[in-house]
């Protein structure tokens, strides 16, 4: 029992000297960027029934300090206020552009399709997708710019701020940053062969235009639910090179609302973004529950029965300090993050729902659309 103990708690530290080395290697961005060249950017918003948000995302896209933008957004066939508010917008900046999208074809997801009329509407040198509940700092173009060019990179990806307002999006949401910060090791993202390791975050994708033709755009992935990690990989598999920024002080977005939107929206895509393997899910449940788990567990036991609590303590001590240093970082609910085997927990049952959806070939209704969970 002691080795296994032991076991668990050296894997816990080097999780957590990954987190660390994480945090020092992702990129910084430089407002100071001696930059004089401003090339065209095209920023891209699919905007489908959004009313409650665009018009916060359309006035902070608006206020950037980038000089030399075009911004277009496009309503796909929203059956609330959406289309009006943007046309308002419009009216009084020269610089947006509204258009309405066209009906969904046969063979294509709705947002994909949606991203695919708008970079072809679009003119920049590099286009910006981003999503229509984000809500955007000044500085998110000029820092994405200066990063790209920076790092020599033609893909640039930033880990949004989260709004969180229920419990369930307190809970299960920080999931996001865990994800990438403790399990993937980022600096092997980069290396131009490994493209299974590719990161693409859907409200912010910063693409080089030629790159984004060249890798085929949305029409080569327009199928694909995980559209924003299909689209990294094209760039991976043609050795473009990806960076991963910090966008924490750049955009905000809140993904979901209550619990039910965090459960279906989730269920839509989470056994894909583990590669749609049964083998690596049950893999990666068991590896799950003896690193986030168990040691609450024995600390329990060993503290009711009056036993040697120095390995269980030890062990959730450590995840404590990774998730603290996490939510402090993210500024996210740090109480929250204490209750993290319940966020493992759920994150499991949403996987397996993901998983269950998938094996019997069933479809999840999003924004009045159904989507196949392939």
């Amino acid at each position: 029992m002691d080795s296994l103990h032991m076991a668990i708690l050296l894997f816990l530290i080097l999780l957590g000297m990954n987190f660390f080395q994480n945090l020092k290697r992702i990129e910084a961005f430089d407002l100071e960027s001696p930059e004089k060249t401003f090339p065209l950017i095209s920023v891209l918003v699919p905007a489908r029934n959004e009313e409650d948000s665009i018009e916060k995302c359309l006035a902070s896209l608006l206020n950037s300090d980038y000089p030399n933008v075009e911004i277009i957004v496009l309503d796909d066939n929203s059956k609330d206020r959406t289309y009006s508010i943007m046309k308002e917008f419009s009216r009084k900046h020269k610089n947006l552009r509204i258009i309405k999208g066209k009906k969904l074809p046969p063979g294509w997801n709705g947002k994909n399709w949606a991203c695919h009329q708008l970079s072809c509407a679009a003119k920049g040198e590099w286009f910006l997708f981003t999503d229509a509940d984000t809500c955007h700092s000044p500085h998110s173009i000029p820092a994405a710019f200066d990063a790209a060019k920076k790092s020599h990179s033609v893909f640039l990806t930033a880990i949004p701020g989260l709004v969180t307002k229920t419990w369930a999006e307190k809970l299960i949401l920080p999931v996001i940053h865990f994800a990438f910060f403790i399990l993937l090791p980022f600096n092997i993202i980069n290396f131009k062969g490994n493209s299974r390791l590719a990161i693409g975050i859907g409200p912010f994708l910063f693409i080089h235009r030629a790159c984004y033709l060249s890798c085929g755009g949305f029409e080569a992935i327009k199928t694909e639910i995980l559209d924003d990690m299909a689209l990294a990989n094209r760039v991976k598999q043609r050795n473009g090179k990806l960076c991963v920024i910090d966008g924490t002080e750049l955009l905000t977005v809140r993904f979901y609302t209550c619990f039910k939107e965090v459960w279906t929206g989730l269920s839509k895509n989470s056994f894909q973004a583990i590669g749609s393997s049964p083998h690596f899910l049950l893999g990666l449940s068991i590896l799950c529950y003896f690193l986030f788990i168990y040691p609450y567990f024995c600390l329990g036991s060993a503290i009711y029965y009056g036993q040697n609590i120095t390995f269980p303590l030890l062990q959730v001590a450590t995840i404590s300090l990774i998730k603290m240093v996490m939510a402090s970082r993210f500024k996210t609910s740090i109480l929250f993050g204490l209750f993290h085997p319940f966020m493992i927990i759920m994150i499991f049952l949403i996987l397996f729902n993901s998983f269950r959806l998938t094996l019997f070939g069933k479809k999840i209704e999003w924004k009045e659309r159904l989507y196949p969970v392939e």
